[in-house]
């Protein structure tokens, strides 16, 4: 997929987005997204397609994450609150890596392995105690086929539920996968998603974060090593993915 018909594929998704969201109260951050936060892909016919043949299974076990997180924390850690999927869900996922941070407190939250935005938003519940809110979702809407101005639409009503002060929105992950049972190609179908993710935070004015970019090839696969199963980072990549999370929470909540 060309970078002409991405933008032009998020122009209508912001202009759907803007629909669902009017009336919203408009979120302000101390970080501006730039360009530089967002993934460029190779033309798809420059793509290595890999497929059944190639890589593992993945699985999908109920893991899930809720409420504060009861880890040592000093008395001025940034308290944050979050809604994700497996990417924030699993054992070695960026969260439970920052529950080493004493600079950091999850204060709330929601996170679910496999569940799309609408299943996040239907379970996630107010923080209004969080300074941040992470917003770590759309993988598995982009997996089932999803249109991409439904999540976003399912992103801005995770927002509002949550009230927490400012919002900081992730970028959907790499992918190696270029099918699904749904149909749909995991990975052209995560660079729409981020592009989508990141006009929207634009358009209200909360901050963005790409904390795949380095794990991420420019064609929108995982970097070889760095993913078992082509949609989740390693444990080691996971700590590149936290340090730049902190980084980003830290900067969101100034």
């Amino acid at each position: 997929m060309s970078r002409t018909t991405r933008l032009a594929l998020v122009a209508s998704i912001v202009s759907a987005a803007c629909i669902v969201g009017a009336g919203v109260v408009v979120l302000s951050s101390t970080h501006t997204a730039s360009a530089e936060d967002r993934p460029v892909a190779a033309a798809a016919d420059t793509r290595v397609e890999r497929g059944t043949t190639d890589l593992a299974r993945p699985s999908t076990p109920n893991q899930v994450v809720t409420g504060a997180l009861d880890t040592p924390a000093l008395a001025d850690a940034v308290p944050f609150a979050y809604a994700g999927d497996s990417i924030t869900a699993r054992p070695d996922s960026w969260l439970h890596q920052l529950e080493r941070d004493d600079r950091l407190h999850a204060v709330g939250g929601y996170a679910h392995s496999g569940y799309r935005a609408d299943q996040v938003l239907a379970e996630v519940g107010p923080v209004p105690e969080a300074r941040v809110l992470v917003v770590e979702v759309g993988t598995n809407d982009v997996n089932q086929a999803v249109p991409a101005e439904r999540t976003i639409a399912d992103v801005d009503a995770i927002v509002r539920k949550v009230g927490a002060e400012r919002v900081l929105v992730v970028a959907g992950p790499p992918s190696d996968w270029t099918w699904s049972r749904w149909g749909a190609d995991r990975r052209s179908g995560q660079l729409v998603l981020t592009d989508a993710l990141h006009a929207d935070a634009d358009a209200h004015g909360w901050a963005f974060v790409d904390p795949f970019r380095s794990i991420r090839a420019a064609d929108g696969a995982y970097v070889a090593g760095t993913s078992r199963d082509g949609i989740h980072p390693t444990a080691e990549a996971n700590r590149g993915v936290a340090r730049a999370m902190a980084d980003a929470i830290e900067r969101t909540a100034r």
